[in-house]
């Protein structure tokens, strides 16, 4: 039994090891496997990518194109009435008499509302009865004076005496005229009492209540806001800085609100004014247009969205905007990675201030030129000097050391 056990073991043990050396075998096989595939692959990858990025085109090209353009700014404004006036209090006081509402007309000088200041006409009697009695008090001293001034003439009075009775006489008639201006200064504060539209014209806004305080020391108080006509209007526009210089007086206007948006509406630039604001961190400056209004539709207040017409160009020898983003540096890549010439212009403080376009000559050659521009509509762009109709204008120009070819070819054979 002895021997029979120990044959076993004998046997078992040669098994187990070739069945290990066999998973080693399967294990070193797949990693070998695996590092060719891995090794084609990069073989592959790298041979598609040197074989179409041959065959890519770095560049593109194109000729000018004759189209009309016109070149339009875009803004955003509120309307307001060409006459517009606010109504304010000269007087402090409670409200006791509300007279007209929103939407009334009114005719110059018609009492819109009345106060009360805790006086009323008592002031104006106080100053009255005033200036009568200086009046009395002056009857009494010119008469007196008068028989002083004989006396005096005749040498029976004294010229101090005289010169004393003068300056009673004379203090009197002053006493007369400030009673005078009294009554005046409490006149007018009565009369301020009564609020009275300085011109014609329709209330757009009554800002003040029955029994309201109305303050007129340390801050006006706005009663009403009266336009004298709604049937001619104003618009305000906000323009950004860059676009500002492209602005005329004169230059027509469309622009639409969100009550009608479908209806366009005209103006004119009338105005632009110097003076700026920030709006958003952006500077912009305030034109005003013109804006005739007949049927009464537009409302002050209203929003308007304005496309600003600031030049045309009919017949234009156009170039598509990409082409004045090509950069030199892009095109000295691409003409060195294809073996083309490049002729570019001399930086210098002029050079960098103007405008240039890359075009391609004898297909060998990427040339920079200068170029006078016109009107910009759209995504083209008119140009005045510096090429023909003939002119090939290098669009598109990639940078070979950026780019991936395999991913680009498809972009640039479009």
């Amino acid at each position: 039994m002895n021997n029979q056990i120990s044959y076993n073991y004998q046997a078992d043990t040669p098994l187990k090891t070739s069945n290990f050396r066999k998973c080693q075998m399967r294990h070193k096989t797949l990693i070998a496997s695996i590092i060719a595939f891995i090794v084609v692959i990069f073989g592959l990858y790298f041979f598609i990518s040197n074989r179409n990025a041959k065959k890519i085109q770095w560049y593109l090209t194109s000729k000018p194109i004759s189209k009309s353009l016109t070149q339009y700014i875009n803004a955003s404004g509120r309307l307001k009435a060409q006459d517009q006036i606010t109504v304010g209090s000269l007087v402090a006081g409670r409200v006791v008499k509300l007279l007209v509402d929103d939407n009334d007309f009114v005719k110059k000088d018609q009492v819109l509302v009345e106060l009360d200041d805790g006086i009323g006409y008592s002031a104006v009697k106080k100053a009255k009865a005033n200036l009568l009695q200086s009046q009395a008090s002056l009857v009494y001293q010119e008469a007196f004076y008068k028989r002083q001034a004989s006396l005096y003439n005749s040498g029976q009075l004294a010229k101090d005496t005289f010169e004393s009775y003068s300056k009673n006489y004379q203090t009197n008639k002053a006493q007369v005229l400030a009673a005078q201006a009294d009554l005046e200064i409490a006149q007018q504060a009565y009369d301020n009492l009564f609020i009275k539209a300085p011109e014609a014209g329709v209330v757009i806004a009554k800002k003040v209540d029955l029994g309201q305080m109305v303050t007129a020391r340390l801050q006006a108080t706005e009663l009403f806001i009266i336009a004298k006509d709604l049937t001619k209007m104003e618009a305000e526009i906000d323009v950004d800085e860059a676009d500002i210089g492209f602005v005329k007086i004169g230059q027509d206007a469309t622009f639409t609100v969100d009550a009608f948006p479908q209806k366009p509406f005209r103006g004119k630039v009338k105005q632009i004014n110097y003076d700026y604001k920030i709006i958003d961190n952006v500077i912009t400056y305030a034109i005003i247009l013109d804006v005739d209004n007949p049927d009464m539709k537009l409302r002050p207040g209203m929003t308007t969205n304005v496309d600003l017409k600031v030049a045309t160009a009919p017949n234009a020898l156009c170039v598509p905007n990409k082409a004045l983003r090509v950069g030199s540096e892009a095109i000295e890549k691409v003409a060195k990675k294809l073996e083309l010439s490049v002729q570019s212009i001399e930086k210098t403080v002029e050079t960098k201030a103007k405008e240039t376009l890359w075009v391609l000559e004898k297909q060998e050659t990427f040339v920079e030129i200068e170029v006078k521009l016109g009107v910009t509509a759209g995504r083209f762009t008119q140009v005045l000097q510096g090429i023909t109709p003939d002119t090939e204008v290098v669009t598109e120009a990639l940078d070979p050391e950026r780019e991936n070819p395999i991913m680009m070819m498809g972009k640039m054979k479009a």
